[in-house]
């Protein structure tokens, strides 16, 4: 009997990078790069930009298949003046905190799902407004 390859019609991208390109072919076409809490730059024209001049448009998580802690995060980002690009870094515990930082100073952060908020009533805590009995011995 022949053994199959299962791996023989594999891409040999990752996720990662499948969603790279993608974004690229949506126009996301610069690189950025955080240089600190305050700044991020336009990989290739240098350019500087304050969290207050970005929007993030869209992001993805991505988690290492054998490693869990290879984690990152590609965020599709948009400036005030009209640069469309992606960033690409580590999230949760391996993320720079000068990256944390910067992303938390961002006022618009979206997450597209066909152009509706998603609906996120599930992962709201119940509140019980049952009263508690009291023992009155």
């Amino acid at each position: 009997m022949k053994k199959k390859d299962l791996f023989k019609n594999m891409p040999l991208m990752s996720p990662l990078t499948s969603r790279m390109d993608a974004s690229k072919a949506r126009g996301f076409t610069e690189n950025f790069e955080i240089l600190s809490a305050n700044s991020m730059i336009n990989y290739d024209t240098q350019k500087e930009y304050a969290p207050q001049d970005v929007s993030i448009i869209d992001h993805y998580r991505f988690e290492g298949m054998s490693d869990p802690g290879d984690s990152n995060i590609l965020y599709e980002i948009a400036t005030s003046d009209g640069i469309q690009g992606i960033l690409v870094t580590p999230y949760g515990s391996d993320c720079p905190a000068h990256v944390a930082d910067f992303v938390a100073q961002i006022p618009q952060i979206e997450k597209k799902h066909d152009g509706e908020a998603p609906d996120t009533t599930h992962a709201q805590t119940p509140i019980d407004t049952t009263p508690l009995a009291t023992s009155g011995a």
